[in-house]
């Protein structure tokens, strides 16, 4: 269980750049992991420490990256249409986001919500669409935890996908110079997953998408968390 006390200020938007903890972002930059030159992967430990402001404001790439609207309204976790979710959309087979606060045993990486990948399916995907500039590195961050499912330790499997988004927003993970990276994670601590992804020529619009590739549970509706996605255009934003 995280320390309350050291948890970080909500997260939204215009703020989320200045409250991330992690690697320094060059780490991201180095062009090393799986995809070769369009894209690249690390990850670091949920270890609090002090994170500087970037310098410059930032803009922030995704919508509600977060998870912190719809607000719970006191309720421990609710499973939200995706038209109710603001900037995502999910292939979960009833259509449903499902949205965490911090009374079921899992307090949040930031802000005071967070999401559940399988809301009613298994190996679901929530996703949404970005504007983006043609030919040019973006640079994402997101973490990822296990749901706590045993008295023992358990571990998912999460991936984050970039693509172009289809015209006829028929593919959950894009088209065209795709990008996929995935890690595992415990349920006993929130990993960072970061890098960077090169958008295609003519790539106004690409697709992020966050899918759970397995689960410890049994339970087609149990598993993969995640929380603080952001994605921007300067490796010092990070």
């Amino acid at each position: 269980m995280l320390n309350h006390k050291r948890m970080l200020p909500v997260i939204g938007a215009a703020s989320l750049l200045a409250t991330l903890i992690g690697a320094p972002a060059h780490a991201a930059d180095s062009g090393h992991g799986p995809g070769g030159g369009n894209g690249g992967a690390t990850f670091s430990p949920a270890k609090p420490t002090k994170g500087k402001p970037a310098a410059l404001p930032c803009r922030e790439l995704t919508v509600n990256g977060g998870f912190e609207s719809p607000r719970l309204g006191g309720k421990d976790y609710m499973q939200f249409d995706e038209d109710d979710v603001p900037g995502w959309r999910t292939d979960d087979p009833a259509g449903k986001i499902e949205i965490w606060g911090g009374n079921m045993g899992v307090a949040p990486r930031f802000g005071k919500q967070f999401a559940e990948i399988n809301a009613t399916g298994q190996g679901n995907s929530i996703y949404q669409d970005i504007k983006t500039k043609p030919n040019t590195k973006i640079y994402w961050s997101f973490w990822i935890r296990a749901r706590d499912s045993s008295g023992g330790k358990d571990v998912d499997a999460t991936q984050i996908h970039f693509g172009r988004t289809p015209r006829n927003d028929g593919q959950v993970n894009g088209v065209g110079s795709a990008y996929a990276y995935s890690n595992s994670s415990d349920d006993a601590r929130w990993k960072r997953l970061y890098g960077w992804y090169k958008t295609g020529p003519m790539q106004t619009s690409t697709r992020v998408t966050l899918t759970a590739i397995d689960s410890a549970s049994t339970d087609e509706g149990y598993g993969n968390l995640v929380d603080g996605l952001t994605i921007t255009e300067s490796p010092n934003c990070m």
